[in-house]
């Protein structure tokens, strides 16, 4: 599970990025497994600009299986 902290669809296209690019090329221990990536988001309404807000929180969630 990835957290995303910020303004929609920046935060959640930067952490992508940095799992694709950063974090799995570099990861010993675990690969991608076959499956569904899932996105999770919180309520626009907790927010007061929406997921527009510096704050917004998201994850992505990748399915990975030990080497």
């Amino acid at each position: 599970v990835f957290a995303c902290k910020g303004a929609m669809p920046k935060a959640l296209q930067d952490v992508n990025q940095k799992i694709y690019s950063e974090w799995l090329p570099n990861c010993r221990d675990y690969e991608i497994a076959a499956g569904y990536n899932i996105e999770m988001y919180t309520a626009v309404s907790d927010f007061p600009k929406g997921n527009d807000d510096e704050n917004y929180y998201s994850e992505i969630w990748i399915p990975v299986r030990k080497k």
